[in-house]
């Protein structure tokens, strides 16, 4: 845009030089011209101007080396000619924040692709401050505060721990206390006191004696992976890249558990993957956490399993 108002410079000053050497009317109808060029591209331009929009896309969790880009897209309420749109973003790691100014075509729907920094994990921050919308010459620009911001987290490549043998293999199913529905079940003979609701009547003819249908259930789950503190940013990705391996082998078994990060005392209960990426948010970057203390945190752990850089 500083071009085009470079260029009209240049011409509205070489048009008054050739009417001031040249007096006839021809130099003065090209000036007067070149002159009107700015209330007339303010008019033409400015619906466009007023109804023009920037939307940003950014994958929420990214693979550490992965391929990906964010995506601007223009948008618009009504079809008025402008010249384009320029979108002022900040992006913002965690050793760096840097400023970048993109333009953006001006057709609805018409995207810019920018390719994401993905060589090093953590959170990365893109800060849609405001855009502006530029005439069609290029002489005027709207600005509109956007106030958009996304987060990317990067995630740490998973890494198998050495200290494997100590996992659980598998949920040890108990009684269901006072019986009923349940999708898991185990046949045993007739104690005295059991309620006659649950013999299996037909496997107790088979067998001529009363043979119980009892309802099991998983016991309530009291596992803590605890995480050690990283000194370097090395170090995170290892430990990081333990809890990713060691927490998939657990959901994969539907073993529910709680994690621990160093001294911090918040303690989240993880249940599915969506919460792991919660947590992993909160621990890289707290300001974007959604992640909060769990209330149903057992006051004793059956199984604690610590994860850190040297062995766990």
């Amino acid at each position: 845009m500083i071009t085009h108002r470079i260029i009209y410079v240049l011409t509205l000053v070489a048009s008054f030089i050739f009417y001031m050497l040249y007096p006839p009317w021809i130099s003065w109808y090209l000036f007067v011209l070149v002159l009107l060029l700015i209330p007339v591209d303010l008019i033409v331009s400015l619906p466009g101007m007023l109804t023009k929009g920037l939307l940003v896309s950014v994958p929420s969790v990214l693979e550490k080396d992965a391929d990906a880009v964010f995506i601007l897209k223009t948008t618009h309420t009504k079809k008025y000619p402008v010249r384009g749109v320029i979108a002022r973003l900040q992006v913002t790691g965690d050793d760096f924040s840097v400023k970048c100014r993109i333009s953006c075509p001006a057709e609805d729907g018409a995207t810019r692709d920018v390719t994401i920094d993905t060589s090093h994990s953590g959170v990365t921050v893109f800060f849609l401050k405001r855009f502006s919308t530029v005439s069609l010459l290029g002489l005027f620009s709207l600005p509109v505060n956007a106030g958009d911001k996304r987060s990317v987290l990067i995630l740490p490549p998973i890494v198998k721990p050495s200290n494997t043998l100590a996992l659980q293999r598998g949920t040890q199913l108990r009684p269901k206390p006072g019986g009923g529905f349940s999708e898991d079940h185990d046949m045993r003979m007739y104690r005295h006191g059991d309620p006659v609701r649950s013999i299996h009547w037909k496997v107790s003819a088979k067998f001529d004696s009363l043979i119980i249908r009892e309802s099991l259930e998983p016991p309530p789950h009291s596992r803590l992976i605890h995480i050690m503190q990283w000194n370097n940013v090395a170090e995170r990705d290892l430990i990081l890249g333990r809890l990713r391996w060691v927490a998939n082998y657990m959901l994969k078994r539907q073993m529910a558990f709680y994690i621990k990060y160093s001294d911090d005392a918040t303690v989240s209960e993880i249940t599915k993957e969506e919460d792991l990426i919660d947590f992993l948010q909160y621990v890289l970057n707290k300001l974007e956490s959604k992640v909060v203390k769990s209330d149903r945190v057992p006051t004793r752990f059956s199984w604690i399993y610590r994860v850190d850089s040297k062995g766990g």
